[in-house]
């Protein structure tokens, strides 16, 4: 499956090592594509294997590949787009600056300081081209970030003329804050950090996190990818929106694609400096592309804290059958903050995708210097539990 790397398609080509997770930093920005597209691309791999073998396309029963919530929109969102149906041929006029005001208020930051988009991809993109991109203050430079992340920012800024420099995680498959801040020069353009993680799953401590967001944006940008963000208790979240309050020089982006469902209804949002903001909207149409039917499923949804509950809860409950499941086969994995797992397999790569796919289960893989890892997304736990099986049965 050699296509390019995006988000769900991290870094299928490098190096691992056995201190920890690294990758050859040539891979970064050889490509990337939207979200959809590299969803499309993964499955239609599998699909066109199985006609190639004249092999009887086997029904999905798990697609546990690309890290959706399983258990679908709140009701409350629902009912909203039920509704939202009668404005569906209207452009978007307060929904927008409805949704931005309950942001602000819980996050504690003014609504100037948010900006909408359709998921968060297109922000990510957008601080790639502001950042890095031919005017940019004369562009290129250098982002600084970890070997074991996702790329779609990164890819971008490579695109641009920047270089990407990549310092390995922790023992613990964390960002390497130490290291990193080692790293800033005159060069570097930007800071990037996703947490929790993703492929690893891992977080840095919250409080390890804002003191170095508050030291290092004295001297560079820091961008947090909290993609991930909403499958942390309230409590257990950095407390970085505080900082853009406070003036810091730092930037967040969130989506509602993973806890609130909304991968197929795309709608995100970026925390940062007003004026940045403002210079943003240069680069992309972020406040103009969620429709009035995102927007107004979306205001449900982000007041739909039990839903929220439900779902962080369901997570665990299937986290911990794949963790059993898996200490009971003597694998090994990487404990996850998210809504996915990593693990090594030990059979290729093509070959576990397929097996799995024949027995109506679509995961993913990836491989690091000839070893072979599974990146699966958390299902329900029935969804799980069908994973185990067909695993237990193929390996």
């Amino acid at each position: 499956m050699d296509h390019p790397l995006t988000r769900r398609n991290w870094l299928r080509t490098g190096a691992l090592l056995t201190a920890g997770l690294t990758i050859d930093r040539s891979t970064f920005g050889s490509g990337f594509l939207n979200p959809a597209a590299a969803h499309a691309l993964h499955e239609q791999a599998l699909v066109n294997e199985f006609a190639r073998l004249g092999e009887p396309m086997p029904q999905i029963k798990a697609r546990i590949a690309f890290n959706e919530n399983p258990h679908g929109l709140s009701p409350k969102a629902k009912d909203a787009i039920l509704k939202a149906v009668e404005s569906g041929n209207r452009y978007a006029m307060f929904e927008g600056q409805e949704l931005k005001k309950l942001i602000a208020d819980k996050e504690g930051v003014k609504p100037e300081n948010i900006m909408l988009s359709a998921g968060s991809s297109e922000l990510l993109t957008a601080m790639a081209v502001y950042f890095t991109g031919s005017a940019a203050k004369g562009g290129g430079g250098t982002v600084l970030t970890s070997q074991f992340t996702y790329d779609d920012l990164l890819g971008c800024a490579k695109k641009f003329g920047a270089k990407i420099d990549a310092v390995p995680l922790t023992k613990e498959y964390r960002f390497d804050l130490a290291a990193m801040k080692g790293k800033v020069g005159p060069d570097t353009k930007l800071v990037y950090i996703c947490n929790p993680n993703n492929p690893t799953g891992t977080i840095v401590p919250a409080a390890e996190l804002v003191a170095f967001c508050k030291e290092v944006s004295a001297k560079v940008p820091v961008f947090i990818d909290e993609a991930y963000i909403d499958f942390l208790e309230p409590k257990d979240r950095p407390a970085l929106p505080k900082l853009v309050a406070e003036g810091y020089n730092l930037f967040l982006t969130r989506t509602f694609s993973k806890i609130h469902g909304f991968a197929g209804l795309r709608l995100g949002y970026a925390i940062g400096p007003e004026k940045f903001l403002e210079s943003l909207q240069d680069y992309s149409r972020g406040e103009w592309n969620p429709s009035v039917t995102t927007l107004k499923a979306g205001i449900a949804s982000y007041q739909d804290e039990e839903w929220q509950n439900f779902c962080r809860t369901e997570n665990t409950k299937a986290s911990n059958l794949l963790y059993k499941g898996l200490k009971d086969k003597g694998y090994d994995y990487v404990p996850s903050y998210a809504n996915f797992v990593l693990f090594p397999i030990r059979m290729k790569t093509k070959q576990f995708e397929k097996e799995m796919f024949s027995n109506g289960i679509l995961t993913s893989t990836r491989e690091y210097n000839n070893q072979p890892f599974c990146r699966v997304s958390i299902g329900t736990v029935d969804e799980m539990g069908l994973f185990m099986d067909v695993f237990k049965k193929i390996v």
